[in-house]
């Protein structure tokens, strides 16, 4: 059963419309506290993507399908997500509720292999050759070649908190930092590893993971200097692909050979071998961050009441 409270309308700010006001403003905090994170991982090789709960439970584990190889994936900012079908040559952009928002929101990049997403909601998409162009979120282009990052081989691109945007280079075994806006340089060889880079993730201190595949293993880098706090952080038998960091700073790795994803603490060391499972070559997975569709509800409702009570008071007044 559901309790009414009594609301009791002044023309003056009364003990009624501040307690609306504190509903609206506990609904507002309660929204701060009542995002769920889910994660989304796209199968290359089994043409779905699924999303799964933080302790690797499936929601669904094939939410969309019939794609030809959906690859890599970013959120966006309203809790939907972009996901590339490198085949394809396609950009769409999903909701984890099972919406298709635009299935072809940017066209015409037949080697996309990486994607990330600005502050301000712009989309970069690298090219195989490290051509990285940048886009509305809309999905206008802006400009189809704004800086090329090392010889190619694009895996892996992260914003920091600066905005700031790092890219790796397989071909070149690199990972550049470069100015997102200018497109500039700031160090096209900010870190550097014999083997090569392929995925790349980032903490919430502005630490980069850098996943080397020959080396079969995860370093852990400062991104102002390059410098290694640990080089071989997480080590593995099998070549791993792709990384993610979560607010708590626990790492999770894709291991394409078993076809799971592997979840680590922040020291590297091991807490789930079998995180998620039954996957088919997973390609860049990505936290989504979305608020509980009640907290939506609670939110719009305070909203609703003071947006009436505000209207008694205006007409009482004339």
């Amino acid at each position: 059963m559901t309790t009414q409270l009594p609301v009791t309308v002044s023309t003056a700010a009364g003990p009624g419309l501040k307690f609306l006001r504190a509903l609206v403003l506990g609904g507002a905090l309660l929204m701060a506290g009542a995002l769920q994170a889910q994660i989304v991982v796209p199968n290359g090789s089994g043409g779905n993507v699924g999303l799964y709960a933080t302790n690797g439970s499936a929601i669904n584990a094939s939410l969309f399908a019939g794609f030809s190889t959906p690859f890599f994936t970013a959120a966006a900012g309203n809790g939907d997500f972009y996901l590339v079908d490198q085949t394809a040559g396609t950009v769409g952009q999903y909701s984890p509720n099972g919406t298709i928002v635009n299935a072809a929101l940017i066209t015409g990049i037949p080697t996309a292999s990486a994607i990330a997403v600005a502050s301000n909601g712009n989309i970069y998409i690298a090219d195989n050759s490290g051509v990285v162009g940048e886009y509305t979120s809309g999905g206008a282009l802006i400009n189809a070649a704004l800086f090329t990052a090392g010889t190619g081989g694009t895996r892996g691109m992260v914003f920091d908190s600066s905005g700031n945007l790092y890219v790796t280079s397989y071909f070149s075994g690199t990972v550049g930092k470069y100015d997102a806006t200018t497109g500039a340089a700031i160090n096209a060889s900010l870190i550097t590893i014999g083997g090569g880079c392929y995925g790349l993730g980032i903490d919430a201190s502005d630490n980069l993971y850098v996943v080397d595949p020959t080396g079969l293993k995860v370093g852990k880098y400062n991104s102002s200097t390059g410098a290694a706090f640990n080089a071989s952080l997480i080590s593995f038998a099998s070549a791993p692909f792709f990384t993610a960091v979560d607010a708590s700073g626990n790492i999770y790795v894709s291991l394409n050979a078993s076809n799971v994803i592997a979840e680590y603490n922040s020291s590297g060391s091991l807490l789930n071998g079998s995180f998620i499972t039954g996957l088919n070559n997973p390609g860049n997975f990505t936290f989504l961050v979305v608020p509980e569709p009640a907290t939506w509800a609670l939110l719009a409702t305070g909203g609703g009441l003071l947006g009436w009570v505000g209207a008694v008071r205006r007409r009482r007044r004339r």
